[in-house]
């Protein structure tokens, strides 16, 4: 019995690494390139067009950087899964994929397999980040500074509930409850309600079942 293709897109800034990108999954019969785009912004725009099962992004691109295209896709498309790519690596950048929703992170030197490896990895549902840096990495976040009450209205964001409606629900202004929701995406370096409920989702500060895209 054959199992669907990985549906891959392809996202980086210079021609010739997509070129290089493309010759290396060419000859692979379990997956398919379903586009390619040139940065971020034009990665946002195609993702829910191309309907990727996975999308291999550069971090450092013009107009508008992987690390934020990461962001804008999972708010939008949960279900697609990242794997960053680069030139560089830090722990900066590493936490603000970890904190995007990227699935991993890998440099551009690594081998023809390593980079086939981990597209499978990434499709299957599996991470790339060590599990012992990533949780080191993931305390950092800004996620874990959350009161209990602000965990609660994140939830109620995630199902879609207005600040009017999360007043009603908890019994309180619809200020306080404004509020909340300030503090939520202050804390979380987010500026929209839907990154917020994707990013709660992505790092287990909330349960699937609650988000509502």
């Amino acid at each position: 019995m054959s199992h669907p293709k990985i549906r891959l897109m392809l996202v980086d800034d210079h021609e010739v690494v997509r070129l290089g990108m493309r010759a290396a999954f060419e000859l692979e019969t379990d997956i398919t390139i379903v586009g390619e785009a040139s940065n971020g912004a034009e990665a946002v725009a195609k993702a829910g067009l191309l309907s990727p099962d996975v999308i291999l992004l550069d971090v450092r691109m013009e107009k508008m950087d992987g690390i934020k295209a990461c962001r804008e896709i999972k708010s939008q498309f949960p279900h697609i899964r990242i794997l960053m790519i680069t030139s560089y690596t830090d722990d900066k950048a590493v936490l603000a994929s970890v904190m995007a929703g990227a699935s991993g992170y890998l440099l551009k030197n690594v081998s023809r397999n390593e980079l086939l490896k981990a597209i499978r990895a990434i499709a299957a549902g599996q991470s790339l980040l060590d599990p012992r840096k990533a949780q080191q990495i993931i305390k950092q976040a800004p996620g874990n500074e959350l009161t209990e009450r602000e965990r609660e209205v994140l939830t109620l964001v995630a199902r879609g509930l207005t600040n009017k409606q999360i007043a009603e629900q908890l019994s309180v202004s619809e200020k306080t409850a404004r509020n909340h929701v300030s503090h939520i995406l202050e804390k979380l370096g987010l500026s929209r309600r839907s990154e917020a409920a994707a990013y709660a989702v992505e790092h287990n500060l909330i349960q699937p079942r609650d988000y509502m895209n």
